[in-house]
């Protein structure tokens, strides 16, 4: 997690920045900071166990209709994969969406405005940046998923560039959702460092814009050098960057 938790109780009515329940506190019933995935799951588990939510577990929605005309009511029709011992339908009258895109990258050219973008790994595919094969990297992209993935492949002795069309390394402003979480930030500093032994500095490429990406051809023309890629980019904008109070 880039945001700490940490037990309030006591001192103020704020949650713990990762809570997602009045009166809970993964701080507490973790007793760490920085939770895992895997921790925070079991702290999402007590909550649907004590609040007692009906929760379908590997559930595909194929469909959802309006059928507030039919039945006179607001009311919505939620269509599910057919699944033994699972009714088809579900019926509500609110529906909040909420299952997120990272489990489902979009990688075709019309989607990314990047030709060749079916060459990329998206982030989300790694299952361990230590095991990827190769040892140089271009990381297209910044803020919190590309730095984070900076920092993993310079960890894992990866040479990496990472191109960005705006420096998020630099931008300080007072606005959370505009700059690097400081937990992400402190991580890239120590890649960045020039006492960081552990793999490669990584090298940091802004304000560019990725257009294309090629697999590199051998001198026949029809062969293609196994994990080589050409990546062109456009150099975009020169802006000001951010810089916020009570830094520096």
């Amino acid at each position: 997690f880039i945001s700490p938790s940490f037990n309030q109780r006591g001192w103020t009515q704020s949650f713990d920045l990762n809570s997602v329940n009045y009166d809970t506190s993964p701080a507490f019933s973790l007793h760490c900071e920085q939770p895992s995935g895997k921790e925070y799951a079991s702290y999402l588990a007590a909550i649907v166990e004590s609040s007692k939510f009906q929760v379908l577990k590997r559930t595909t929605v194929v469909a959802i209709e309006d059928i507030r005309q039919k039945s006179n009511v607001p009311l919505f029709e939620v269509k599910l994969e057919p699944r033994e011992g699972l009714a088809n339908v579900v019926r509500a009258r609110y529906i909040v969406w909420a299952a997120g895109e990272f489990q489902h990258p979009k990688k075709d050219e019309k989607d990314t405005g990047i030709a060749g973008s079916q060459h990329c790994t998206h982030n989300s595919e790694v299952r361990s940046w230590s095991e990827l094969p190769g040892d140089d990297y271009v990381v297209i992209g910044g803020f919190e998923s590309g730095v984070d993935a900076c920092v993993n492949l310079a960890r894992a002795g990866k040479k990496v560039r990472v191109l960005a069309s705006t420096p998020c390394w630099a931008v300080q402003t007072s606005d959370p959702s505009s700059e690097l979480a400081p937990y992400t930030a402190s991580r890239l500093r120590k890649v960045m460092d020039s006492q960081f032994k552990d793999g490669h500095k990584p090298v940091l490429m802004s304000p560019l814009k990725v257009v294309k990406v090629e697999k590199v051809q051998g001198e026949d023309e029809e062969d293609i050098v196994h994990g080589m890629f050409k990546v062109t980019a456009v150099h975009g904008k020169d802006l000001p960057v951010a810089r916020g109070p009570l830094r520096d």
